[in-house]
């Protein structure tokens, strides 16, 4: 960020708090307090009336206020990236609130940066998963594990670049590293959709080099490169129009689980990543119900609470554990001390 940027930032959070501290700012920008203090005086030279209290902070005199803000577009993007995510996390009334001040960004934009929302706004889906806030997490466990996705969440880059190549329907090199092997592979991807699920943006598009619709996520892609040509919008499929079809050819199982309450306080954000619909609590357990597309995987998870968990419907996951229950024993019987 240069320094016209930050001083204009630092001016717009004097704004938004009664008071804030050198400390504070310096944090927040990432630079020295001295470098605060050099931009405070720039301010205050230019006519802005700051007050100081020593020990306490800074702070905007009474009565002064900055004229309505306009926001860029990529900002513009973000809160819409913001509604997209928030639309499990929130209660009706929340969400609702939300939506309305974002239709009201919305109304003080340009038309072209309006067709611009509206364009990506198409091309943006998540998939519900109700994940609760770190805050609102029960135990330390809980809360632990939400910090490490938390970490993996952060790697996910190249969201600003990929909404605009959606909506310049622009093709993109890329290299991509495959969570199977550490092999690299250069692609030249036609991009239709972003899709957010198990914790993680995915980038929907069309690979020349497989010829056919494939799933990238975005913190495995090593390199993006945008290039100049374009691809005609009407020429691949819609992201809905996609994700319609992988429903269609995915079969999805319906598991319901009752764990124990003291082992599924281990369980915590875990289980989003093996189709979490629901789950409540009952006079026997913690009844949950999922939906997966591959029980083998999450007969894998399960195994680990061993006797804490009983299958109340969902057969292809009982027997999945009964063969690795079986393969299990099979293996620690050979490596016993004869």
């Amino acid at each position: 960020m240069n320094r016209f940027d930050r001083v204009t930032s630092l001016l717009l959070l004097l704004q938004t708090r009664s008071v804030v501290t050198a400390k504070f700012l310096a944090d927040h920008f990432d630079v020295t307090e001295r470098t605060v203090y050099r931009d405070i005086r720039t301010l205050e030279n230019a006519g802005v009336p700051i007050g100081s209290e020593a020990g306490v902070g800074y702070f905007l005199e009474k009565g002064y206020r900055l004229p309505p803000v306009t926001f860029t577009l990529d900002e513009s993007a973000a809160l819409l990236l913001g509604e997209k995510l928030l639309y499990s996390s929130l209660d009706q009334n929340s969400y609702a609130d939300y939506q309305q001040a974002l239709n009201k960004v919305r109304a003080v934009l340009e038309t072209s940066d309006k067709d611009y929302l509206n364009s990506l706004d198409a091309d943006i889906e998540v998939m519900p998963t109700g994940i609760l806030m770190s805050s609102a997490l029960n135990s330390p466990a809980d809360q632990e594990a939400f910090k490490q996705v938390e970490s993996s969440q952060n790697n996910d880059r190249w969201l600003r670049e990929c909404r605009t190549s959606l909506v310049r329907r622009q093709c993109i090199e890329i290299d991509y590293q495959a969570g199977t092997n550490s092999t690299v592979s250069s692609r030249c991807i036609e991009p239709i959709g972003l899709f957010y699920y198990s914790l993680h943006w995915h980038l929907i598009a069309w690979c020349r080099l497989r010829e056919g619709y494939r799933d990238f996520r975005l913190d495995r892609i090593l390199k993006f490169t945008p290039v100049s040509e374009q691809f005609p919008r009407h020429s691949r499929s819609t992201l809905q129009q996609y994700l319609e079809q992988q429903h269609a050819d995915i079969e999805l199982h319906e598991v319901e689980l009752l764990f124990d309450p003291d082992v599924a306080r281990f369980v915590g954000v875990q289980k989003y990543l093996y189709g979490f619909v629901s789950e409540v609590r009952t006079e026997e357990g913690i009844k949950m119900v999922f939906l997966t597309a591959t029980p083998q995987y999450m007969a894998r998870w399960l195994l680990q609470y061993t006797n804490g968990v009983q299958i109340l419907s969902g057969q292809p996951i009982e027997e999945d554990l009964i063969r690795l229950t079986a393969e299990l024993g099979r293996h620690w019987s050979d490596k016993s001390p004869s």
